[in-house]
């Protein structure tokens, strides 16, 4: 859901972040529809894991790639940022609460969807009725001007504020500090506990490009995917930073860093910028519309399973599997290519 582009030594796209982020886009589909048949070994074992992580790379890529805006401390930069997240998360909750007061004698009998219910998606990204995944793009936008804040105000000392605040919360995360907004509507509740906990992984994705830790891991890029790979299979097979205690609104932990933080590095090392033209070519068109596919994956789910279960069309199609997810993410992308068509820069920012 983050540029693709990287602006460190290397023009044009990063396809191993172009596949990262397709990879996580699929996984947010797999985290909230793969029930039936969840593999635990195998490669689809390893999806099943990796697939809890995938939020946490969307939110260190968002930053990485948005580090020389937030360094700039340029307000014009910030605006723009702002616009391009802001549109998204406007248009979708309409979008959705649109689709959804036609249906809700359907998807909700008895409770009537209001106004107030697309007041909650606009300002939280996470109303119960409508499309509780955008709470990201919210916790995005006041992410971003937090950081953008704090090195306006602070200049050269923002990094260490930085780092002691993301201690903070990590602390805070440990200890059961933030329980008490449990005690706030749910929909504010979601998006306050989520900010502290995605506060450290934005100061990571910020603090690797403002260092330039990726590009200098890709000098020596067989050692970084070799010592990545290692890493992984340890914090897997011995439940390494695995602590039951922490306190969690989704996404809090050690464990979560580490490896979203394992994941980027692998996928940024590899040259796959030296394939072959075409298939450079494919890899920037399957991922081109991750923003898109996650915003509108919700409804998309939501009416193919009502037509599955509601219509004879004299086919077995099972839901909940994961050819369902593929299933989801094909029909998401199909829609995202046609919206794209549309000659408006405002539907472009809806996907892409």
């Amino acid at each position: 859901m983050s540029d693709s582009r990287s602006y460190k030594n290397y023009s044009g796209y990063n396809m191993g972040i172009c596949l990262l982020r397709m990879f996580a886009c699929f996984c947010v589909i797999l985290s909230g529809n793969w029930e039936i048949n969840v593999a635990t070994t195998g490669a689809l074992g390893w999806v099943n894991y990796l697939k809890d992580y995938s939020v946490a790379v969307f939110m260190i890529l968002a930053f990485y790639f948005s580090e020389k805006m937030i360094a700039s401390s340029d307000t014009d930069r910030l605006l723009k940022r702002l616009l391009k997240l802001v549109v998204p998360l406007f248009a979708w909750a309409v979008i959705y609460w649109a689709f959804y007061k036609v249906l809700q004698e359907v998807l909700y009998p008895g409770y009537e969807i209001t106004v107030k219910d697309l007041l909650w998606q606009v300002v939280t990204g996470n109303s119960i009725y409508l499309n509780r995944a955008m709470w990201f793009q919210a916790v995005l936008i006041v992410l971003t001007i937090l950081l953008w804040l704090i090195v306006f105000i602070t200049n050269k000392f923002h990094n260490p504020i930085f780092g002691l605040l993301s201690i903070a919360c990590i602390y805070a995360e440990y200890a059961g500090l933030m329980l008490f907004i449990n005690n706030y509507r749910s929909e504010l509740a979601g998006s306050l506990g989520r900010i502290h906990e995605m506060f450290p992984l934005a100061v990571l994705g910020y603090m690797l490009a403002y260092f330039g830790l990726i590009e200098k891991s890709r000098k020596h890029w067989i050692i970084t995917m070799i010592f990545t790979v290692v890493a992984l299979w340890l914090v897997r097979r011995f439940g390494v930073f695995a602590d039951p205690s922490v306190q969690t609104f989704g996404y809090a932990g050690i464990k979560k860093i580490v490896v979203a933080v394992i994941l980027v590095f692998l996928c940024f090392a590899p040259p796959l910028e030296k394939l072959p033209k075409f298939v450079r070519t494919i890899i920037e068109w399957m991922t081109k519309y991750t923003l898109g596919i996650y915003c509108m994956q919700g409804l998309v789910t939501t009416l193919l399973h009502y037509f599955i279960s509601h219509r004879n069309i004299g086919i077995e199609m099972e839901t909940y599997t994961i050819f369902d997810c593929i299933r989801i993410y094909v029909v998401c992308y199909a829609i995202c290519f046609l919206i794209a068509r549309i000659p408006s820069k405002w539907t472009r920012m809806l996907v892409e």
